[in-house]
């Protein structure tokens, strides 16, 4: 999927590669597949290499249909280069991260 690995192990959403404007569709396709197969959702993203700003648009919108199918989803091993984006753009505290893994 250029560049990029989503997969679920173990119930949790794994994210490796690179999500860019390149393959952000197809990434977005497969997670809302995911997202409706699983109970509680936690996608890792220990394995993000990069992402730019479509990246952090992806994540806004699994949150916003996590939400719309009420189940809880949350983001761990959040790359700093992730947490910048989202506080360049404003939406810091948009995504739920958790700290512990």
């Amino acid at each position: 999927m250029n560049n990029i690995n989503l997969e679920v192990k173990n119930s949790i959403i794994t994210v490796d590669g690179i999500v860019n404007f390149n393959n952000v569709v197809l990434v977005w396709q497969r997670g809302i597949t995911m997202i409706g197969a699983l109970e509680n959702i936690k996608v890792n993203l220990k394995g993000l290499l990069q992402c730019d700003s479509s990246g952090l648009a992806l994540f806004v919108e699994w949150v916003r249909t996590a939400k719309e199918q009420n189940k809880k989803i949350v983001f761990t091993d959040v790359p700093n280069f992730v947490q910048d984006i989202s506080r360049v753009y404003g939406l810091d505290g948009v995504l739920p991260i958790s700290w512990e893994n």
